[in-house]
């Protein structure tokens, strides 16, 4: 199967996990809690995801370990949900399915992720004017993840999903280099 095909099953998923948490007891922010735990328990435990993934395990032993482990800090549907990844042998697509679900969140609460990459570090006051204008252009609520490159020299470049905004002068110097070799 390819990685297309398993985008397209994963976002099935996320869509009825977020489609059977409305009929359940726990709202968006509880399943984002459980999700994000999960998550957590998993990136910290290679062998875990390894044994939850594994063909050769039954899934009886893997619904034994799901409880096991996540019984304490995860709801019922939540387990149930792991559960039925197990039976389906779909669990090798968690962490695309506590993606997708998130996007699927951030769409319904009208919330923008983006990356802002800078040349040095900003300041709070600057940072604070990028968020206010982001969020005036796109009319949304904007979470912002700033990270430096040294390389970008100066400007700031834009990640929001796969859409790129340069306006570093590293990117402009690119353009230029580029158009002059055509």
């Amino acid at each position: 199967m390819n990685k297309s095909e398993n985008q397209l099953i994963a976002a099935r998923y996320a869509k009825s996990l977020l489609e059977l948490n409305t009929e359940g007891g726990l709202d968006n922010a509880g399943v984002y809690r459980n999700l994000e735990n999960i998550k957590a328990i998993l990136k910290s435990s290679n062998e875990l995801c390894e044994a939850l993934c594994n063909p050769v395990i039954s899934a009886a032993d893997k619904e034994a370990v799901i409880d096991a482990v996540f019984e304490r800090d995860t709801d019922i549907l939540i387990r149930n949900f792991l559960k039925l990844l197990v039976k389906k042998n779909r669990f090798d697509l968690i962490f695309d399915i506590i993606k997708l679900y998130n996007n699927l969140l951030d769409k319904i609460n009208n919330i923008s992720k983006i990356e802002v990459i800078s040349a040095i570090e900003l300041d709070d006051n600057f940072r604070e004017k990028i968020k206010n204008k982001l969020s005036e252009i796109l009319k949304k609520e904007i979470i912002i993840n700033y990270n430096t490159d040294e390389s970008l020299i100066a400007g700031l470049v834009y990640k929001m999903g796969d859409d790129v905004f340069d306006t570093s002068l590293k990117g402009k110097m690119e353009k230029f280099k580029n158009a002059i070799s055509k």
